[in-house]
């Protein structure tokens, strides 16, 4: 959709919820500024299985010095992980945890970690590569990849159609909430709530 109907339909939004005066309206440049952050929260928002994901382009991972352990270099676009198929696994993950959960620090014991049946993915920060996914475990030597797919980053304009509605909503609660309509903003929120929870898989 074109960035200018965006920006009108969350004018619609914010009229829709009549806080303002008789003739009061919102710049459009205000709204403007705030609609790719906006998009970057929503993807973090919303199930990621609405979104369109995007294929990370690689086809194996890193091996660590086991052999059996590994990591992928993520995109500079990376926004969240959607799912991790490495050839020899027999299912994809599709949560990664973070270094800060207690089934890390199990993933450094060969016999605890993660394995081809129960695979373990990891999100976390290297000094030498930036923002990886450690994977958890393959067969020796085996590190393929069949499947990695993320939501990246992207502008208003070019993200998928279906998510112009809740981004609307979104939005408007931002800008309301900065200029006070502390009310309207929670009804702009409990709109983006329901469009969630309509679309979320039960």
């Amino acid at each position: 959709m074109d960035r200018q109907e965006i920006i009108v339909k969350v004018k619609l939004r914010m009229d829709e919820l009549g806080p303002f005066e008789e003739g009061q309206v919102v710049d459009s440049g205000r709204i403007d500024h705030y609609l790719d952050d906006s998009v970057k929260r929503l993807l973090l928002l919303v199930p990621p299985y609405i979104p369109t994901p995007t294929t990370m382009g690689v086809t194996s991972g890193t091996p660590f010095t086991d052999n059996k352990t590994g990591s992928i270099k993520l995109p500079s676009d990376f926004v969240r992980f959607v799912a991790l198929k490495m050839h020899s696994w027999s299912r994809t993950v599709t949560r990664a945890i973070s270094e800060n959960d207690p089934e890390y620090a199990m993933q450094s014991n060969e016999f605890l970690r993660g394995s081809n049946d129960k695979p373990v993915v990891v999100y976390r920060y290297d000094i030498t590569d930036g923002k990886v996914l450690e994977y958890y475990s393959v067969l020796t030597g085996d590190h393929a990849i069949d499947r990695a797919l993320y939501l990246k980053s992207t502008t208003a304009e070019d993200m998928d159609e279906d998510l112009v509605d809740p981004l609307s909503w979104l939005v408007a609660e931002t800008i309301l909430n900065t200029l006070g309509e502390i009310e309207a903003g929670k009804a702009a929120r409990a709109q983006l709530t329901e469009w969630i929870n309509m679309r979320a898989i039960i």
